[in-house]
Order: structure tokens, then C-alpha cells, then sequence
């Protein structure tokens, strides 16, 4: 007996992408543990400086959501590993699925959790201000906004969603690569030495010239490009290796 029904390529990533937002709700939790961390280790640990002219002492105190969106980076990568997990990839099994449908769900829902980490983490600017302007005495309170226009704050946060996702997409690969071959994690950290020792400089060593990559880049255009780059090869690798999972 056959059945007359289709189902779409499209559809079934919806289905699964449905699934798993509220499957995995408890990610949002640990999102909220990470950044309220974050938040507290922002007010105890705020950087800042201090000048005197001989008659006074000016203490000047900065606070920024910069610890916060680094371990909300964290988060995204570590959970991007857990949706890789076998118990989590056999939670697929309920639906008539392929590998395909399998990552473009997994990459809709990492999409979906890392614009509102990234949301969430800008949010907690006012926060951060608030609380160190009630903990740390603070006589003077100024947000510097001079020349910032909106569309400083729009590529702002453009570029921390495409950090936070870098951050996911690595995690994914790296999951998907152990998934393939436990023997893999051995070979992690050759390739990373490796890389470390081919990309160094006379007067960087190779980390600081990859993260220098990214993370020095002036050029907001420059940054993105490299970084959709990046995200698509990361994913596209990702599709590679879950093909060669085991089939159930």
C-alpha cells in the first residue's frame, strides 16, 4: 500500500526545528546561569583607571558587556557540541528525516539561539551600569554615545551575533569530527599546534595572528565577509562529516 502524502524537504526541517526549540529549552536556561555570571563578574571585576592633579583623585570606572558576550560565546559553543551527541541526534529518529534535514535543523536552531544570546547579552549593558553605579559608589554616571550613530550600534550588533555564531559553528564541527571518529580528539589538538606553527610570524605567534584575524579587523564589510565565509565552510564541513555517521 502506498501513500500519497509528501512530505517536503522543507517541511520536515520545520517539524524538527519546531521539536527542538522546545525539547531544548533547558539551553536558554543555562544561558540565563551563564550571562547572570557574567553580569556579576563584570561589577567585581569592571576595569577602569585613575589620575590625580596633586588636590584630587579621579577614579574612573568602565563598565561593558564584553565579559558577558565571551562566555556567552562559550555557551554557544559547548551547546553546539551537545546537539551533535548521539542521544541528541537519535531524538531525530521520531521523524521521517535524512542527514540533510538533520543539520539544516540543527543550523536553523543554532541561528535561532545565538541571535537571542546575542540580544540578551547586549541587553545586559544597562544592567552592568546600573549595578556597578549602586555597588561601586560612583559620584558621576556618563554613557558616552558621542559620534556613535545608530548604525554604529546596528553593526555593533550585527558583529557580536556573527562572534557568537563563530563560536557555535566551531563547536558544531568539532562535536560532528568526534562523532565521526572518537580517535579525533587526539587529532584536535595536533591540527590546532599545526596551524598555530604555520600561521605565526616574527612578531606574533600563530594564535594571536588567527584571533588577530577576526578580531582586529577594522572593516566591518571585511569582518562579515570573513566571517559568513567562515560559518558556511564550518557548516558545509559539518554536512560532510555527518554523512558519515552510522545509519540507523
Amino acid at each position: 500500500m502506498m501513500s500519497l502524502t509528501k512530505v517536503s524537504l522543507s517541511n520536515v526541517v520545520v517539524m524538527q526545528f519546531r521539536y527542538k526549540l522546545k525539547a531544548y529549552s533547558g539551553v536558554f536556561l543555562a544561558l540565563m546561569v551563564v550571562q547572570m555570571i557574567g553580569i556579576l563578574l563584570s561589577i567585581l571585576g569592571h576595569g577602569g583607571t585613575s589620575f590625580s592633579n596633586g588636590m584630587y583623585t579621579v577614579d574612573v570606572t568602565v563598565s561593558s558587556p564584553d565579559l558577558v558576550i565571551f562566555l556567552t560565546m562559550i555557551w554557544a559553543f559547548m551547546n553546539a557540541i551537545l546537539i551533535t551527541t548521539k542521544a541528541y541526534r537519535e531524538d531525530d529518529f521520531t521523524f521521517v528525516s535524512n542527514r540533510l534535514s538533520y543539520n539544516l535543523s540543527n543550523m536553523a536552531f543554532l541561528l535561532t539561539v545565538c541571535l537571542i544570546g546575542t540580544v540578551t547579552a547586549l541587553l545586559t549593558t544597562g544592567i552592568i551600569r546600573i549595578l556597578a553605579y549602586v555597588t561601586a559608589d560612583i559620584d558621576i554616571f556618563l554613557t558616552i554615545t558621542h559620534g556613535v550613530t545608530i548604525a554604529d550600534f546596528v553593526a555593533g550588533g550585527l558583529a557580536t551575533f556573527l562572534f557568537i555564531l563563530l563560536a557555535a559553528t566551531a563547536g558544531y564541527l568539532v562535536g560532528m569530527m568526534t562523532q565521526v571518529n572518537k580517535g579525533l580528539i587526539i587529532l584536535l589538538p595536533v591540527i590546532i599546534i599545526g596551524l598555530n606553527y604555520v600561521t605565526q610570524s616574527s612578531s606574533n605567534p600563530g594564535f594571536v595572528n588567527m584571533l588577530e584575524f577576526y578580531f582586529m579587523e577594522h572593516s566591518f564589510i571585511m569582518f562579515s565577509i570573513k566571517a559568513i565565509v567562515t560559518i558556511l565552510i564550518g557548516f558545509g564541513l559539518s554536512i560532510v562529516f555527518s554523512n558519515r555517521l552510522e545509519v540507523r
